[in-house]
């Protein structure tokens, strides 16, 4: 397997386990059905992307290098440090809208930097960038 194909599927591991991570963590401090219900298909999407990208990479004898300790701390960290006062469907809304920005972002980086990877990887990557922009834009409904 070529070193792009490699990175940028590493790349949708890392961003998708971060997906994963939050998600999970905000399930378990929200009330809210309907949240609850956007949060589920949420993380079906992230493990779904997780497992192709990690079987992909499998197949060549490669493993995924996901989070690092450190940033797996520091972001569940700052989902604490963020709910701690205001746990409203809106601000968890808020913080999932600003982390489908930064995952959208990141996967644009990675597919630029990755021209000639293997198109099932970029095709991967574009699902998870696509994935992440729906989700922002239907996190607005909550008030």
């Amino acid at each position: 397997m070529d070193d792009q194909t490699v990175l940028l599927l590493n790349e949708v591991v890392k961003n998708a386990e971060m997906g994963k991570n939050t998600v999970t963590q905000l399930l378990g401090i929200t009330d809210d059905e309907r949240l609850k219900i956007h949060l589920n298909r949420q993380l079906a999407t992230y493990e779904d992307l997780s497992k192709r990208a990690n079987a992909m990479l499998a197949v060549e004898g490669e493993q995924a290098e996901g989070q690092n300790a450190f940033t797996k701390l520091n972001a569940k960290m700052g989902v604490k440090i963020q709910t701690i006062y205001d746990k409203s469907p809106r601000k968890i809304a808020e913080m999932l809208i600003e982390g489908s920005h930064v995952g959208v972002t990141d996967m644009t980086i990675a597919i630029k930097d990755a021209p000639d990877a293997n198109p099932g990887a970029i095709a991967l990557a574009q699902r998870l960038q696509h994935a992440e922009n729906e989700y922002a834009g239907e996190l607005n409904v909550f008030p």
